[in-house]
Order: C-alpha cells, then structure tokens, then sequence
C-alpha cells in the first residue's frame, strides 16, 4: 500500500467528501435521547449483575 496510485487517490477523495458531507448535517450525531438512553440501559445492567451476584 506503499504505491499512491491515482485510484487510491480518488478512493481517498471520494470518502472524504462523503465524511464533510454527513458532518454538515449532522447526520450520526448523539441527542439527548441517545444519551438518556444509555444511561438508562447502563443501569440496568448494572443493577441485573448487582442483584445476580449479590
């Protein structure tokens, strides 16, 4: 992979515009449901091992 030929160049280029692309949009990003979500999903977890084990 030492060869940057023209194709791999172009490859490069294209993700590239793809990844400003969804940057823009916002598209991928974390809201808050996303994270209240998780948050809730942790405890839970946490609280079904600590009643296993405990």
């Amino acid at each position: 992979m030492d060869d940057m030929s023209d194709a791999w160049l172009a490859e490069i280029e294209r993700r590239a515009a793809i990844y400003d692309e969804i940057a823009e949009d916002g598209t991928g990003r974390m809201t808050a449901v996303d994270y209240l979500g998780l948050a809730a999903l942790t405890l839970l977890l946490v609280a079904g091992f600590w009643t296993w084990v405990v």
